[in-house]
């Protein structure tokens, strides 16, 4: 390698000597005779960074150049791009300018990832000099299809599984998952286990997801049922913009049945809500059957007047529900809802029983079957004396036919006849009209207190005016 490089500056050298010889040669005679100053550079040839795509320059400062020639230099391709002003490489994003005093660019029109590298600057003095700068390409990432997982994954519950997602780019991307949904990832872990031979045994911590290869790679021990949902492998290496690929994993699994209430009752006219819950992927299939009261002859119902059937599917759980209306003698008996998909079948009961309204009351009177009703109200006349009497005293109407203790606990007793049937009314006295005949025996208080009051406040003036003037 460094014998090619020498051999290319030699070659160089003499591209960039010759015409100067053969066109001047006496005053390249003069030159070596006299003090002129040396070619140098004036500052070193900058780093650039870009971005793929993008447009870059480098530039080289050179100082007393004289009648010297400046040539760029690809050294990673060991292609020579530029000699003075004129473009060598046969590529058209290279072009070269001067400021017609002492700098000299390269231009990068549309930089591409191959475009990266060491560039040097180099003049054709005696002795030759050069120097290098870099140019760093950066790529922004990208997901390769190709060597990750397809968009749409299917996998039977309880087997393990791996999602890949391969990022590039330059620098190399760092891969991160996520849920669509927004929820958690539960991370385990990958642990090292003594077998029983003794041998040390990698494995993986049972019902967890681990992330593995730099996050290329999210592995499920034992998938389950809530691992399905969408997932977004997202690729990101700090050069905008951030890229990712969305992974559907459906996890596919036999129906389960759920039944919330196993036995209702209803009476005759009323109205039923029959509900229950499955899980199941692929969609199942859902109807309802019914069968008679001896659990025989059962058929498929389908929606009518009477019968509404709603089905609601979230994710992998199913709602059914069978709405009742008029609830008839027919609808009493056995019902199943069936959940089906191409892995198996499940099944719940329901039994729907009917509810007898209560009788009223009855007993038998002289062999006949008699409705009783029984309420109280207080005896005649005993009214007005309740409400009008509060303040009078027991005695004071003129009458001894005050309120009884058989009168209290007496009863008025009417019967009407229709028919056969007889009908019999009972009712207690009622027992706010006993306070007010106990307040009677014991004395109104209000007539005591009316005296009581004006004495005592005389006897206390009385007293004090003594007192004053003794």
């Amino acid at each position: 390698m460094a014998l090619l490089r020498s051999v290319r500056q030699l070659i160089l050298f003499f591209f960039f000597s010759v015409p100067v010889a053969v066109s001047d040669a006496s005053t390249a005679l003069a030159a070596q005779h006299t003090a002129l100053p040396r070619v140098s550079f004036a500052e070193p040839v900058p780093n650039v960074t870009v971005a793929v795509g993008r447009d870059a320059a480098l530039s080289c400062v050179v100082d007393n150049l004289g009648s010297h020639r400046v040539a760029w230099v690809h050294l990673d391709r060991q292609m020579i791009l530029t000699i003075h002003r004129q473009v060598v490489a046969r590529i058209g994003r290279f072009s070269v300018s001067y400021d017609h005093q002492r700098t000299w660019h390269l231009h990068i029109r549309g930089v591409q990832q191959e475009d990266a590298g060491r560039y040097m600057c180099q003049v054709n003095s005696e002795p030759m000099i050069s120097q290098v700068g870099h140019v760093h390409v950066v790529v922004p990432p990208s997901v390769i299809d190709e060597d990750s997982s397809p968009s749409q994954l299917s996998v039977r519950e309880n087997v393990r599984i791996s999602l890949l997602c391969r990022g590039r780019g330059v620098p190399s991307p760092r891969v991160n998952w996520k849920r669509e949904d927004g929820r958690p990832l539960i991370e385990g872990k990958t642990v090292n286990h003594q077998t029983e031979t003794g041998s040390t045994k990698r494995g993986d911590l049972a019902g967890r997801m681990i992330i593995a290869q730099d996050g290329e790679e999210m592995i499920f021990s034992k998938i389950s049922r809530t691992d399905s949902g969408a997932y977004l492998c997202i690729a990101s290496n700090g050069v905008p913009p951030s890229v990712s690929k969305r992974i559907t994993l459906d996890v596919e699994f036999e129906p389960m049945m759920f039944v919330p209430h196993q036995l209702l009752g209803s009476p005759l006219g009323g109205t039923l809500i029959l509900e229950c819950l499955t899980e199941a992927h692929p969609r199942p299939i859902t109807f309802w059957t019914r069968t008679d009261a001896n659990n025989v002859n059962g058929i498929m119902l389908l929606p009518s007047k009477r019968l509404r059937i709603d089905t609601l599917h979230v994710g992998y759980q199913t709602q059914m529900r069978l709405h009742i209306h008029q609830v008839e003698p027919q609808d009493i008996g056995h019902y199943k809802c069936v959940s089906k998909n191409s892995l198996g079948e499940a099944e719940g009961s329901i039994r729907v029983y009917e509810m007898l309204s209560t009788p009223p009351p009855s007993k038998q009177i002289d062999g006949r079957l008699t409705s009783v009703t029984t309420s109280t109200f207080p005896p005649a006349g005993a009214i007005p004396s309740a409400v009008n009497d509060g303040d009078r005293r027991p005695g004071s109407n003129g009458s001894s036919d005050e309120f009884t203790e058989s009168d209290r606990k007496g009863k008025a007793t009417h019967e009407s006849v229709l028919g056969d049937q007889t009908i019999t009314y009972e009712k207690n006295a009622a027992k706010k009209y006993n306070g007010v005949v106990n307040s009677r025996s014991n004395g109104s208080p209000s007539t005591s207190t009316m005296w009581l009051m004006p004495s005592l406040v005389i006897c206390i003036v009385w007293s004090s005016f003594s007192i004053m003037f003794r």
